[in-house]
């Protein structure tokens, strides 16, 4: 009795200690291992389209070259106007200052009419002039001390501004590089990296190994789809609405709601905190305020609670306590770039669980299918004292 004991405590400790090392090998290895996520899951997105291309009589080669060019003419296109809309609000800003200065004046004397805070600010205006004139009189120009100037090259200085700004833009066009890269290889080699997976578990039936890989490309690129479906549906009548009540630069608004939405839980709110501040800072009074956030509230509850579940069906067949957990794993292990692909990943775990029996337990721990328990289970609960 004490060997198999021994065995099954191994084993354990082998599969606890293998998981550990995969989560320090993701963490350490993050920065190739998520532009290779982000890949991967832009290729189950545009492998039908490839797909397609070839049947239509196109090489796979020229097939593949067609769709990464089509994909990243999309993004640069979308980058494009988020740049012109965002320089259009920098310099617009500086005109609402005036704005937010007589608000907050307010809020420190709420009961003050205007006519009297206008006095109060003609006065306090003469008084400060009449001070500079009165100083400027009394001071002797014999008597003043002279400031030390001290001329120091600029070079260093707008050498540092352009090594920070070069540093900040060549990162994220290194990762998206390195997407592209990935992208192209496994587009290109697609079939050959389904014949490794299969070969790669190690087992003489392949129809299961098949059937997962092909069940979490569907999967994942059907949520893919769909997400985007749902989030152009909820940004464009975001868009539409703030251009009504007048905040500025709607369109973009739109565009970061629509693309902010692909982040679960925090995504929505964080588009929405600009177009709120603007509604502030734009709006002498407060009516901007209230129908922004309304706006932003009922498109909210209408996607998530009506058009989500409609379009979803069955949805991506992860729980929605699997959900969360696997948001706060993914966070916590790549930060926003785990947020922004954790459901994706968990899907293809829970759908690998499915088939094959080495991962079930990712199926069994996030997946919303399983079976109740038989009977036998149900029996060994309510002898432990589980039924009463």
């Amino acid at each position: 009795m004490n060997e198999p004991d021994n065995a099954s405590r191994i084993s354990r400790f082998l599969i606890f200690a293998t998981v550990v090392l995969v989560v320090v090998v993701c963490h350490y290895a993050r920065a190739i291992l998520i532009p290779l996520a982000l890949a991967l899951l832009l290729a189950f997105l545009l492998s039908p389209l490839v797909v397609r291309l070839v049947r239509f009589g196109l090489h796979r080669t020229l097939a593949v070259i067609v769709t990464v060019a089509l994909a990243i003419s999309v993004f640069a296109g979308i980058g494009w106007v988020i740049t012109v809309q965002a320089l259009n609000l920098v310099q617009e800003i500086p005109r609402y200052e005036k704005t937010i200065e007589a608000k907050i004046h307010r809020l420190q004397q709420p009961n003050v009419s205007p006519a009297l805070a206008q006095a109060a600010g003609i006065v306090e205006k003469i008084q400060k002039d009449l001070t500079v004139s009165e100083s400027k009189s009394a001071a002797n120009p014999s008597e003043r001390t002279p400031v030390p100037v001290e001329v120091e090259p600029s070079g260093s200085s707008i050498f540092e501004m352009t090594r920070s700004a070069l540093i900040s833009l060549l990162s994220p066009l290194a990762t998206a590089g390195i997407v592209v890269v990935f992208l192209t290889a496994m587009l290109l080699q697609w079939e050959d990296l389904h014949n490794r997976f299969l070969r790669l578990t190690n087992t003489e039936n392949f129809t299961l190994p098949a059937r997962a890989l092909d069940d979490a490309a569907q999967r994942v690129s059907r949520y893919l789809s769909m997400q985007l479906l749902v989030n152009a549906t909820y940004g464009i009548p975001v868009g539409l609405g703030l251009y009504l009540i007048g905040i500025p630069n709607a369109l973009l608004w739109g565009l970061l709601s629509t693309l902010l939405r692909f982040i679960p839980y925090l995504g929505p709110w964080v588009a929405a905190s600009f177009p709120v501040a603007l509604a502030v800072a734009i709006d002498p009074g407060w009516s901007k305020l209230a129908w922004t956030l309304g706006l932003y509230v009922v498109a909210e509850a209408i996607t998530a609670n009506i058009i989500e579940v409609w379009v979803y069906g069955v949805g991506t067949g992860i729980s929605a306590l699997g959900l969360l957990v696997a948001a706060l794993f993914w966070t916590w292990l790549w930060g926003t770039a785990g947020l922004f692909l954790s459901t994706p990943l968990t899907v293809c775990l829970v759908v690998l669980g499915k088939y094959l029996p080495g991962l079930k337990v990712f199926n069994t721990l996030l997946g919303n299918d399983q079976p109740p328990p038989t009977k036998r289970v149900r029996a060994r609960h309510f002898a432990a004292g589980g039924g009463r």
